[in-house]
Formats: structure tokens, sequence, C-alpha cells
């Protein structure tokens, strides 16, 4: 078994490690899609409220509505900021996804690397050895030749 023929186990392992790594930033990307969509859902609802509101006539609201409309903002507004700091999380985590994939990417690369590597000096080997043998059995028809 040549040190080539050794090296398959370990790059097919690699291979499933980047493929599972891939996965993860996948399903990360995914994931943040999904919480940056849902943030400009709030943004959005947030301003059409607001829109509505400027469209009815201020001076003609109660008290009592305008202080639940305060705190209905408040409430959103929280949310949003909240929105925010969940899409920073998984922003970052697919951040760490995409740097353990690139990690696991290059290992692989670097053993089929060294693969290539081994297999180009077997045949490097195998070569010599031809070219030696076909020189002695030059050499000794040469020599019964002139004998």
């Amino acid at each position: 078994m040549t040190r080539a023929t050794k090296l398959i186990p370990v790059i097919e392992m690699a291979s499933r490690e980047t493929d599972k790594a891939m996965q993860s930033l996948v399903h990360a990307n995914s994931v943040l899609e999904q919480e940056r969509n849902q943030l400009n859902d709030l943004l959005r609802y947030r301003e059409e409220y607001l829109q509505q509101f400027r469209q009815g006539n201020a001076m003609q609201m109660s008290a009592r509505k305008a202080i639940d409309l305060r705190s209905f903002l408040a409430q959103l507004d929280n949310a949003i900021r909240m929105q925010q700091k969940h899409v920073e999380q998984c922003f970052m985590q697919t951040q760490k996804q995409q740097q353990l994939w690139l990690q696991a990417r290059n290992k692989q690369q670097s053993i089929e690397s060294l693969k290539q590597r081994y297999q180009k000096e077997a045949e490097q080997r195998q070569y010599k050895q031809e070219q030696r043998l076909a020189d002695e059995h030059t050499a000794m028809l040469w020599s019964r030749k002139h004998k």
C-alpha cells in the first residue's frame, strides 16, 4: 500500500468534515436571513403604524389613547432592539461557521495536495526504476554483443 493510498481514508474523513461544516454554514446563513427578515418586518410594521397615526388627527386623540400609543411604540422599539441583537448574534454565528468551513476546506485541500505529491514521488521512483532496468538491460545486451 503506497503512502498516497494510505491517505484516501483521511481525505474522505476531511471531505465529510468539510461537507458538515458547509451544511452548518448554509443553516447559519438561512437562520440569519430569517432573522433579518423578521427585523425588517418589525421595522416596516412600526413605520406603517406611525404612518397611520400621522394620517389621523392628533388633536382628536384622547390622552388615554396617546398613552397607549406611546406604550405600544415603546414595546415595539424594545422588540426591534432585541431582534437587532439577535440578528447580530446570528451574524457572528455565521461568521464563525464560515471560518470553520474555511479551515475544514483548507485541511482537506492540504491533505489532497500531500496525496498528489506522494503520487508524483511514487511515479518518479517508478520511472527511475524502469529507466535503471532498461539501462541494465541495454548494458547487458551491449556486453554480450561485444564479447
